[in-house]
């Protein structure tokens, strides 16, 4: 990093910093890269939503190389509004069709899950309750919406 600001860019492009990093070092480096945005453009390359969500203004998400979804990551939160439920279930029961989980915690005979329904017609499972939606959500709601649809982003199209 300290190489790549020698000159003094106005665009600086990250491909995926933060990888390897322990979660201090990971926060440290987000914290950078957040100051660094106030003087120039900084590009950030990740597959770690975390890192999106605590450091990004505006967010593009691409599919097949074309930007499928560009915006605030709240507007992309928006597009999984009433799709994020918790749910806790005996262990190793099936997820009904139409919903995908985005994390599982074991509880012993127990299985706590936050899923999320991809389908919107889908029926909110027994005992679920719904929960905020997170960017995780969203980017499997925006996936399955343009799979669904040939590729056209829902929503929002995006900025040419």
């Amino acid at each position: 990093i300290a190489q790549a600001l020698l000159n003094d860019p106005e665009l600086l492009v990250v491909d995926e910093p933060t990888a390897g990093l322990d979660p201090e070092e990971r926060i440290r480096f987000r914290n950078l890269l957040a100051e660094l945005s106030g003087e120039r453009t900084v590009v950030l390359s990740t597959h770690i939503v975390e890192d999106v969500a605590q450091s990004c203004r505006e967010m593009a998400v691409l599919r097949d190389g074309r930007i499928a979804w560009r915006g605030e990551p709240g507007e992309l939160r928006r597009l999984a509004a009433g799709r994020a439920w918790e749910v806790e279930w005996p262990a190793g029961r099936l997820l009904p069709d139409g919903w995908a989980a985005v994390s599982t915690v074991h509880l012993g005979e127990r299985t706590r899950y936050r899923l999320v329904q991809l389908e919107p017609d889908a029926t909110a499972p027994e005992g679920a309750l719904p929960v905020e939606p997170g960017l995780e959500e969203a980017y499997l709601v925006l996936m399955e919406t343009g799979r669904q649809s040939g590729g056209a982003a829902p929503d929002r199209p995006a900025a040419g």
